[in-house]
């Protein structure tokens, strides 16, 4: 405060009057355009209210929508994923079907194969059977032909030799009988002789001893040589018989030949024969083990297909996948949270639960101050003889403070002042807190007026 303003309490008063119509008049200023603010404010909540309100329900049936449209895309997924399922199960049993049906055919035509096969090789037996028999036929056929053709040699032979002993015997049996016969007809002729002779000795009629001696001398003669014929006949027949003894021998010896030969040939086809059967009844053995285990080699053979076909059957039926199933029907929200449903909106299906909206209140000013209670005396009014004492004091307190300003600053020293050399800072401390009381004492004299 300057020194003009000191001792002017009233004109303070006045203008302190003057600044509390000027505030009066500023509130009234800001008051209307802060309800200008408050109004804007208003229609704005206002606004942002509805607009929340809508953003919200919006939200909401976008949620609903999105809701439902999540459920029927699940459904759609749903559907689409057994679709799928459905489909590949379907391929797989049309593969499976397709491979089995090939099984099928590779199976007949193993089995095709195989027959052929059978036959084959029982064809391929049965025409070695065949051979074996009628190699069989024909080397027991050749030995038959053989033995037979000896048989019929050894009887030729025999016969020959039959025939020549029959011929021999019986030309010997002819010049046996020749033999005898000459033998007789010399034996008769020489009995005829001697009768003859002794016939001619009695004709001519000698009698007596010489005629009897003659006669017996003829007789004699005649004996002898009937004796001679006898012993010649006799020699004849003992060779005869040796020959004919000799010709039983030849005869026995051909036959014991023939007979060898017949063994022989028959002791020959015997151990050939045997010797074929045993070969055929072996190839036989052969044949009939060949077509066992041909049987058998079928049987496996077979056994192996069918196997192979069960298995790739199997592995066929492995392929198919699980017929799919449906999953759980899916929570239809419709249905779910109908009892949220407002039934005044009945072009619209509410499933989640809508906030009380509650009424914006109306529009309502802010309370205006009043100028006696709120701004007359708002700025204090002073005791005229009470602040002009003050002022006193406060003035005396700047001077005080003054001059311990200018001793804090050496300026006593330069003014002459005793002892301002050694003591001005002490003296300058001093004034100061003078100053300071004064001022401060002088404060508590501007008591403000009630209103």
């Amino acid at each position: 405060m300057s020194i003009l303003n000191m001792f002017g309490a009233s004109d303070r008063n006045a203008e302190k009057r003057t600044a509390e119509y000027g505030d009066w008049y500023d509130y009234l200023e800001q008051y209307e355009e802060e309800e200008e603010i408050r109004k804007e404010a208003y229609t704005a909540s206002k606004k942002k209210r509805d607009a929340d309100i809508k953003y919200n329900e919006d939200n909401i049936r976008f949620r609903e929508k999105e809701v439902i449209r999540n459920y029927e895309q699940a459904v759609e997924m749903r559907d689409f994923d057994y679709n799928n399922q459905r489909r590949a199960y379907d391929k797989s049993v049309e593969i499976a079907e397709t491979q089995k049906s090939f099984n099928a055919i590779a199976d007949a035509a193993a089995t095709r194969e195989q027959n052929t096969k059978r036959k084959d090789d029982m064809l391929s037996v049965l025409f070695d059977a065949k051979d074996t028999i009628l190699e069989h036929a024909y080397a027991t056929t050749g030995l038959k032909v053989d033995k037979n053709n000896k048989l019929v040699e050894a009887n030729f032979q025999q016969a020959k030799v039959n025939a020549a002993y029959n011929s021999d015997m019986s030309e010997f049996g002819l010049e046996r009988r020749k033999a005898r016969s000459e033998s007789q007809v010399e034996t008769q002729k020489a009995i005829l002789e001697g009768m003859k002779a002794a016939g001619q000795i009695r004709s001519r009629g000698n009698a007596g001893r010489s005629a009897n001696k003659s006669a017996l001398a003829v007789m004699a003669e005649s004996g002898a040589l009937r004796a001679s014929i006898a012993n010649g006949l006799m020699y004849a027949e003992d060779g005869i018989d040796l020959n004919i003894a000799q010709l039983k021998d030849m005869m026995i010896l051909d036959q014991t030949m023939v007979l060898a030969a017949k063994d022989a040939a028959e002791n020959e086809y015997d151990m050939k024969s045997t010797k074929l059967d045993s070969s055929l009844a072996l190839d036989r053995i052969k044949i009939r083990a060949t077509r066992e285990s041909i049987r058998t080699r079928d049987k496996q053979v077979r056994e192996q297909i069918a196997n192979a076909r069960i298995q790739a059957d199997m592995q066929a039926e492995a392929q198919i996948m699980l017929e799919p199933q449906r999953l759980p029907p899916i929570t239809n929200p419709s249905e779910f949270y109908k009892e949220y449903d407002n039934p005044d909106t009945e072009d619209y299906l509410e499933m989640f639960i809508r906030p009380d909206i509650q009424p914006f209140p109306d529009y309502e000013a802010a309370p205006q101050m009043d100028f006696e209670k709120d701004f007359h005396y708002s700025r204090g009014r002073e005791d005229v003889a009470s602040s002009n004492f003050g002022d006193a004091l406060k003035l005396g307190g700047m001077i005080a403070g003054g001059i311990g300003s200018l001793g804090a600053t050496g300026a006593l020293a330069g003014l002459g002042i005793a002892g301002a050399g050694t003591t001005g800072a002490t003296l300058a401390a001093t004034y100061a807190q003078i100053g300071t009381g004064l001022t401060t004492l002088s404060s508590s004299f501007y008591p403000k007026q009630g209103r």
